[in-house]
C-alpha cells in the first residue's frame, strides 16, 4: 500500500515504467540517460514510498522480475 504517495514524482515513475520494459536495470539506466547507481536510488525510494520491494533478481541469471502487485 502506498505510504507516501505524495513524494512519488515523474522521474521515478520514468525509472518504474524503464525497468518493468527492460527487466535490466542498465539497459534501463541507459535508456533514461542515468547512471546505474541513480536508478538503484530511485528505485529504492520508490519501494520505500510503495512499501514494497518491486523486484527481485531474475531466478534465469542477468536482471530483475517485477514482485506481483497486491494491490490487483
Amino acid at each position: 500500500m502506498v505510504q507516501r504517495v505524495g513524494e512519488l514524482d515523474i522521474n521515478l515513475l520514468l525509472a518504474l515504467e524503464a525497468l518493468l520494459r527492460e527487466g535490466n536495470v542498465t539497459r534501463a539506466a541507459a535508456e533514461l540517460n542515468i547512471t546505474q547507481s541513480a536508478l538503484s536510488g530511485r528505485l529504492n525510494k520508490l519501494r520505500q514510498i510503495l512499501n514494497d520491494p518491486l523486484f527481485l533478481p531474475a531466478s534465469a541469471g542477468r536482471g530483475v522480475t517485477a514482485t506481483p502487485m497486491p494491490w490487483h
